[in-house]
């Protein structure tokens, strides 16, 4: 009695352009999310970069679109390739729409105003007011530089009020008293002063109303 196997068809080997552009799909996917990731990370504080739930999103989105991408490209089977395909652009596309909807939640969309300049013009006063869902208003020093613009990582003055509610520190005023000390005055007419650093910009004091940082 005998037995009959069919033979198995010979695997055909990937050819060498689908080889490289996987390869340069995973370097270049690869960089563009550790850029995003430091992006939204943002260790410098430059105000360019101040998006860091947008850059998060995006570094989460490239993940699976570039996986999905690499994993049609090997697969060798047309059926199968066609379903990680799927199933990649299905779940690229929650990821972008369910990262960027939590980072349009989270981030404050600040209107940007400089209050004063120091003597020398290499320091400024920011104001960063919020007043959508809740009120915010941070006061932080800068310094100017184009696009390598940054601000200090902690705000000197940070108020939060939910919404309906008036805030119980209103800033008046603004000014630097000397190159690297400020001076605020409220609408009751109480002033507040503290000192910073002029590398890192961190201020000595911070004031709080209501603020978690």
């Amino acid at each position: 009695m005998s037995s009959f196997t069919t033979p198995r068809a010979p695997i055909t080997p990937l050819s060498p352009t689908r080889v490289r552009a996987a390869l340069t799909i995973i370097a270049v996917a690869a960089v563009l999310i550790i850029v995003a990731a430091v992006a939204a990370w943002n260790p410098w504080h430059f105000v360019v970069l101040g998006f860091g739930g947008y850059w998060f999103a995006g570094a989460l989105t490239l993940a699976p679109l570039a996986g999905g991408v690499v994993a049609v490209l090997i697969i060798r089977n047309r059926s199968a390739a066609i379903a990680v395909g799927v199933g990649s652009a299905v779940l690229t596309l929650i990821v972008a729409v369910g990262g960027f909807l939590l980072a349009l939640l989270v981030d404050p969309h600040w209107d940007r105003t400089v209050l004063a300049a120091s003597p020398s013009g290499r320091f400024q006063l920011v104001s960063l007011e919020e007043s959508d869902i809740i009120f915010r208003q941070q006061l932080r020093v800068g310094r100017p530089d184009g696009i390598l613009t940054r601000e200090s990582a902690r705000p000197l003055i940070c108020v939060e009020a939910t919404f309906g509610d008036t805030p119980e520190i209103r800033v008046k005023s603004a000014r630097f008293v000397a190159e690297h000390e400020v001076e605020i005055t409220f609408e009751d007419g109480k002033t507040w002063r503290t000192r910073f650093d002029p590398d890192d910009l961190q201020p000595a004091d911070v004031l709080t109303e209501n603020c978690s940082l």
